[in-house]
């Protein structure tokens, strides 16, 4: 017999906060029908021993070495083979109560949906609620433009998987962003209006330490599904490549005319950053 839903946590190091994130998904467990799969790309803190404390709740977990976020979610999603739905939250997140998973299944099942998504909160490194994402409704073309789907509160079905292929494991930053776009092309998304997970902010984290890479990645992203690159993303690859200095203090309704002229040159240095 299946299982209802799969949620896969991808690891690394994060032996502060995944004790947290299997927490809250266990609490889940009292209400629906989920398996949990934990791959450790080799953390070397506290991470195993917090896995073997849960060790009864958790289906299958591995530590060994990975190629990364993505490569961690499409072993976990083949380790859990068997579930019609799936999820996963990274080990710094949570989700945001006990219903959160039921909500987001009842909603697809109701609505036939094969992704859905909902809302998320931000938190800080000691949980305490920040603010919002920016979540929207669904609309692909917008997708085009600025991510607005946060990936703790996504749930896709088996069949959207098989079809859509795995998450891309040469995406260390974009790998969700790109997913839904991946899956905006086949499908369209429900959207809940229910809180569902939370998202994790500090200064540690891949998106505030790494964001160079990060732009780098979504304008590739953008100019292979949509042809084009907002100048916004071009604007903000600049000013991370140059953290200090007079640019950040020039207002950005002024640098973008200024770098409009150049945008093909450095969307193009991008692209072979990337293929480098």
């Amino acid at each position: 017999m299946s299982t209802e839903t799969g949620i896969v946590i991808p690891s690394l190091n994060q032996g502060d906060y995944i004790e947290e994130a299997l927490r809250s998904i266990i609490a889940n467990k009292k209400h629906t029908d989920l398996a949990i799969a934990v791959m450790d790309g080799g953390s070397d803190d506290r991470t195993i021993s917090v896995l073997k404390k849960y060790e009864k709740d958790i289906q299958i977990w591995c530590s060994e070495p990975d190629h990364g976020q993505a490569d961690a979610v499409n072993k976990g999603i083949d380790a859990l083979s068997d579930c019609q739905y799936y999820m996963w939250l990274n080990a710094d997140d949570r989700y945001e109560d006990e219903y959160a998973v039921k909500k987001i299944v009842d909603y697809a099942r109701s609505g036939h949906w094969d992704v859905c998504y909902g809302l998320s909160h931000f938190i800080d490194e000691h949980g305490s609620v920040t603010g919002e994402y920016p979540v929207e409704p669904f609309d692909s073309d917008a997708l085009g433009s600025r991510c607005y789907i946060s990936q703790p509160s996504v749930l896709f079905s088996k069949k959207a998987y098989e079809k859509t292929g795995p998450l891309n494991p040469r995406l260390h930053m974009c790998l969700d962003y790109e997913y839904w776009i991946r899956l905006a092309q086949m499908y369209e998304f429900g959207f809940i209006r229910e809180y569902v997970g939370a998202t994790r902010m500090y200064a540690r984290t891949k998106t505030a330490t790494m964001q160079s890479l990060h732009f780098k990645e979504a304008i590739e992203i953008l100019r292979k599904y949509y042809g084009k690159v907002p100048l916004h993303w071009i604007v903000a690859k600049i000013l991370s490549d140059h953290p200090e200095g007079l640019l950040q203090i020039v207002p950005k309704r002024l640098l973008m005319p200024l770098v409009y002229p150049f945008r093909e040159k450095i969307v193009q240095n991008c692209i072979r950053e990337e293929s480098d």
